[in-house]
């Protein structure tokens, strides 16, 4: 006898299911994620209770069109293209992606989901969730900048430690320097004065040891500048000026005016840059050695002329100093910068001074280029690195 359900066994399935559908419902909403759902063609006609928390839309102003309302524009294609992929081939769809929440600001989701099939493999629906990841993008963000903090202090670490390096390497070279160079004004001083102590010495004799010793005492006063000079430049100099070449040159030839009187150099300029934010104490150097040098190395019977230029190329800035000297054969060239190296030991100084300037220039990144003809003269060229 076949079994039939009675109106009141149906009322009571039927009331089951919908005791069922609201307890599915309320777990659903319960959920921290949103739960949605699709038709197979992923237009969709479900969502929990999360969506409408977070989008702040009613279920007739999201339905069919989804999250296509309020997903970031800058991933709208690649979302769409991922989920159209889903849909044509039946594989799970992920992915991340923004979301605008009812305020107007976006929170990264990852979205998953999955399809419900037949027995024959047709779809039947989608089933999807979307989970709030945004503290992890924050926390990940937050570490990411840590870590290129961390970066640029470690190279920052490491350009102090090279830095340390070459200052201390500079000093090193510099006391040695100091104890080697300074033993010949000396040795010569001591000499002198033991020959002055010598009883049998003539006035006139005197009078030339005198003169020797005076010689030797500013030779030693040169050598003791210059070396002073080498340990600021490698323990470097930050502070910026605002330097005026024209009133720059004006005071170097104030302070060289007793050479310039006595040889009757003339000195000229063409300043197509006035102005250099620049040390004022490396710039004044290098400029006043270059002159310097140009006026002790002129040509006898030559009337010595120099010329001080200033240009604007793409990225530095050239000051040249150009001369009418005796010139400076090639082979002399590539020591020219050397420390303690001189063309003309009859010349009065210590030979450090290009020494110097070169290693002030490059300090700052820039470079210091000679072109000569030997009989005609020199030209120095210094490129310098703007400063900041």
């Amino acid at each position: 006898m076949p079994y039939n359900i009675t109106g009141s066994e149906s009322s009571i399935s039927k009331m089951s299911l919908e005791q069922n559908a609201r307890e599915f419902k309320f777990v659903i909403d319960l959920m921290p994620h949103m739960v949605w759902a699709t038709k197979p063609d992923g237009y969709h006609d479900f969502y929990n209770q999360r969506w409408y928390d977070f989008t702040g839309l009613t279920y007739e102003e999201t339905k069919d069109k989804g999250w296509s309302l309020v997903l970031h524009p800058d991933d709208y294609d690649r979302a769409w293209k991922i989920w159209q992929h889903s849909l044509d081939t039946g594989n799970p769809y992920e992915i991340e992606y923004r979301m605008r929440r009812f305020d107007g600001t976006y929170n990264w989701f990852l979205a998953r989901a999955q399809p419900l099939k037949d027995d024959k493999g047709k779809i039947l629906k989608w089933f999807g969730t979307c989970t709030d990841i945004q503290g992890q993008k924050e926390i990940l963000e937050e570490r990411e900048r840590t870590k290129e903090e961390l970066r640029i202090s470690n190279q920052d670490l490491n350009k102090s430690y090279e830095e340390l390096s070459r200052i201390n390497l500079e000093l090193d070279n510099f006391v040695y320097s100091a104890s080697h160079d300074l033993k010949t004004p000396l040795n010569n001083l001591e000499g002198l004065i033991a020959l002055l102590k010598q009883a049998e010495n003539t006035k006139e004799d005197q009078q030339e040891i005198l003169g020797l010793i005076d010689k030797s005492v500013k030779h030693f006063k040169e050598v003791v500048n210059d070396m002073t000079l080498i340990a600021k430049t490698a323990k470097g100099n930050n502070t910026m000026h605002n330097i005026n070449f024209s009133v720059l040159l004006e005071e170097i030839k104030n302070d060289l005016g007793h050479l310039i009187k006595s040889t009757g150099i003339i000195i000229k300029s063409d300043l197509q840059v006035r102005n250099i934010q620049y040390p004022r104490k490396e710039i004044r150097s290098i400029l006043f050695n270059l002159i310097s040098n140009a006026i002790k190395y002129g040509r006898p019977g030559r009337p010595p002329v120099i010329v001080v230029r200033t240009k604007l190329t793409s990225e530095e800035i050239l000051l040249e100093v150009e001369d009418n000297s005796s010139g400076i054969e090639d082979e002399h060239l590539p020591d020219l910068f050397n420390k303690y190296f001189r063309i003309n030991r009859a010349v009065e100084g210590s030979g450090l001074g290009l020494f110097i300037v070169k290693q002030m220039v490059e300090n700052r990144g820039g470079r210091i280029e000679v072109t000569s003809k030997v009989g005609k003269g020199s030209i120095f060229s210094v490129f310098l690195k703007p400063q900041k």
